[in-house]
């Protein structure tokens, strides 16, 4: 069966020039969404000078992806899709270390993609990112090259370990 990643009832779109995509503390069902009013609830920030149309489908908590024993897999929060670019969009809130959310983000990355493609054709697409954002620890320290060079070796997309996303 056919998973739709850009089913409307998932999606919201903005041309703000900046923005944040938000996820609700657990045990919240809702789905990621994007808040432009109150910046302490935004996990990741969203720069979007040029005004660009920008839609994010929820994929987390809207998408239904299951694995083949019939458990929910595990899901990133969505993914902002504009002018034949994509990007895939893992929020986090922890302050723990650095491995642990760094790794669960990219393994939730590397699922909700690997499922996308499946379903998608990724032609269309001139820019592929995939964005681990934790606004516990915006501005990352430690060096993630080999992490980054390897996800986009094995994906195909370029990983980027910072809470501001920009849309260019």
């Amino acid at each position: 069966m056919s998973i739709n990643f850009f089913d409307t009832n998932c999606q919201s779109q903005t041309n703000q020039p900046k923005f944040g995509l938000c996820d609700d503390p657990p045990p919240s069902e809702n789905p990621a969404y994007i808040n432009i009013n109150d910046s302490r609830k935004w996990i990741a920030i969203v720069e979007n000078n040029q005004e660009i149309e920008v839609i994010f489908t929820a994929i987390d908590n809207c998408i239904e992806i299951f694995r083949s024993n019939g458990e929910r897999e595990n899901r990133c929060e969505g993914m902002l899709t504009y002018n034949n670019h994509i990007i895939f969009v893992e929020l986090k809130t922890r302050k723990s270390k650095n491995r642990d959310w760094c790794g669960d983000g990219e393994n939730q990355l590397r699922k909700t993609i690997n499922v996308f493609i499946a379903n998608h054709d990724l032609a269309i697409y001139k820019s592929k990112k995939a964005y681990i954002a934790n606004n516990k620890k915006p501005n990352f320290q430690s060096s993630q090259m080999e992490r980054m060079d390897k996800f986009k070796d094995e994906i195909g997309f370029r990983l980027i370990i910072q809470n501001t996303i920009e849309i260019s």
